[in-house]
C-alpha cells in the first residue's frame, strides 16, 4: 500500500510541477483541482494567514474529508480535528517557510481504523514576499495489519486513493 500511496504522490507533484513551469505569475495563477483528475477529491487549497500562524481553507476536496472530519471549507486548519490538525500545519510551515514542496508519512487511527497516510504541501501561490496558498494533499489507505473499517470483511480491499493510471 505505502508504494501506491507514494507513486501517488509523485504523479501529484509531477502535474503541479508542470503548473508551475506553465505560469510565470505565480502570485495571480489559481489552481485548478480539476486538472488532478480523480485526485481532485484529496485535495485541498489553503491561503496562508498572518505570516503561517494559521491557515485558511479556501477549498476542499471529498475524500480528504474523510479522515478530516467532513468538509472543512472556510475554516481555519488550527480548527481541524486530531490527528490531522498539527500534522497538516506541520507540512504547511515547511512548505511555506521554504518555499518548496513538503511530504510526510503518517499513521492515524480515526473512526476505529488505521490508516496509512501521505500527506504533501505544495505552494501554490505566492510573491517575492512569501507564498499566500498552499495545495494540500492527504493520500491515505487501509493499514494492511489492521482491517479496513469500511469494507466487509469478504471484500477485496482497494487503496482509498485513484489509480494514477485513470
Amino acid at each position: 500500500m505505502q508504494n501506491e500511496l507514494h507513486k501517488a504522490s509523485v504523479w501529484i507533484l509531477g502535474k503541479w510541477l508542470g503548473g508551475i513551469i506553465r505560469y510565470d505569475d505565480r502570485a495571480d495563477a489559481r489552481t485548478d483541482l480539476a486538472e488532478f483528475g480523480a485526485f481532485e477529491a484529496n485535495l485541498a487549497e489553503v491561503t496562508v494567514v498572518d505570516h503561517g500562524a494559521d491557515f485558511l481553507i479556501s477549498r476542499w476536496g471529498a475524500e480528504i474529508g474523510m479522515l478530516c472530519g467532513g468538509n472543512q471549507r472556510n475554516r481555519l486548519l488550527s480548527e481541524l480535528p486530531r490527528p490531522s490538525r498539527g500534522q497538516l500545519r506541520r507540512i504547511c510551515v515547511r512548505a511555506m517557510t521554504s518555499r518548496a514542496p513538503a511530504a510526510e508519512n503518517a499513521i492515524w487511527a480515526v473512526r476505529g481504523g488505521i490508516w496509512e497516510c501521505v500527506m504533501l504541501a505544495l505552494p501554490a501561490a505566492g510573491s517575492e514576499d512569501g507564498v499566500s496558498r498552499l495545495l494540500i494533499g492527504l493520500l491515505f489507505a487501509p493499514h494492511p495489519l489492521f482491517p479496513d473499517p469500511f469494507q466487509h470483511e469478504d471484500a477485496a480491499r482497494a487503496i482509498a486513493t485513484p489509480s494514477i493510471d485513470s
